[in-house]
């Protein structure tokens, strides 16, 4: 099991990857849809920033001893994200999806140990302990979608 630390170095081992291949996106580039058919770059970051801003929404959720409501489906979720992105230049998203991941590390460094490691801590995770939420949603997330970046990059080379 990873402690703090581990948990700390993983998210910005897996950030530095993939900033290094968002550096070679530049603003013209980043509205053209260029992944999974339908997304850009921008939208990219939107997406990782919602799930990143979820993640921490939901542990604030679970802190203050509530139960989370039932949200729609991933792929609704999703879709509603991606709506909502366009709408947004791209130094809104890069701005909103940086406040997040900022979020995500602030709350690493503020949750007990407990909080982030023991399954049993929040009965709503059904002894999932959250630090893997908080794996899914940043460096897990990111290894997710990075070869996608990476390919399109290695295409336009």
């Amino acid at each position: 099991m990873l402690n703090k630390k581990e948990l700390t170095e993983k998210i910005l081992a897996g950030r530095k990857q993939l900033d290094a291949a968002l550096a070679h996106v530049d603003n013209e580039r980043m509205p053209l849809i260029i992944l999974h058919g339908e997304w850009s770059v921008k939208d990219l970051i939107g997406h990782l920033g919602f799930w990143e801003e979820r993640v921490v929404s939901l542990f604030t959720t679970l802190r203050m001893g509530r139960k989370p409501l039932p949200s729609p489906e991933v792929d609704v979720l999703n879709a509603q994200v991606l709506t909502d992105s366009r709408k947004l230049s791209v130094a809104e998203i890069r701005r909103q999806e940086k406040k997040a991941y900022q979020d995500v590390l602030s709350l690493i460094q503020k949750a007990t140990h407990e909080e982030l490691f023991d399954g049993a801590y929040f009965s709503w995770t059904e002894g999932r302990p959250f630090y893997e939420f908080i794996a899914d949603n940043t460096y897990g997330h990111y290894e997710e979608h990075l070869p996608e970046v990476l390919a399109w990059l290695k295409r336009i080379a």
